[in-house]
């Protein structure tokens, strides 16, 4: 009887609850590591989504063995994910850069730009772009191109 993921027991107040075994901790992790729902987890353990829920907040132990197995999917995925991108698929770049780096289409990144160019310092411009536009982007209208940039 001890092989069953989960039994009901009566608790101190004489109520009937679900308690999940070492077998059923094993079971949560194997399915939330594949990716399977909270309902689908609970139909597994024999019992409801509520009656899961409730076993949560009462063992711990249940808890840590979902969040475990939802690492080893996560983990799993962004290796998949990894492992396009570095094969060349753009849109797998382009979703990791997004996800993982906060990268957005549209939003305009604040750049921290000093530049003293009466120094001869050396101002990167992206290639596709005028210097003027660069500086109007980056809001410092105030600097102008020296005698250098305009030849």
């Amino acid at each position: 009887m001890t092989d069953l993921p989960a039994r009901r027991v009566v608790n101190d107040l004489g109520k009937s609850e679900y308690v999940v075994t070492d077998t059923g901790l094993k079971v949560v992790r194997d399915l939330a590591a594949r990716g399977c729902s909270v309902v689908t987890i609970a139909r597994a353990l024999g019992m409801g989504r509520d009656a899961f829920r409730a076993v949560r907040g009462r063992q711990p132990e249940v808890e840590d063995a979902l969040e475990q197995g939802r690492a080893v999917e996560h983990d799993a995925l962004v290796g998949n994910l990894r492992a396009a991108a570095d094969e060349g698929n753009i849109v797998a770049n382009i979703f990791l850069l997004k996800a993982r780096h906060q990268y957005r289409e549209g939003e305009v990144i604040e750049a921290n730009l000093s530049v003293n160019v009466n120094t001869g310092g050396v101002l990167v411009v992206p290639a596709k772009q005028s210097i003027e536009d660069f500086l109007r982007d980056v809001d410092m209208r105030d600097v102008t191109p020296t005698a250098a940039q305009d030849r």
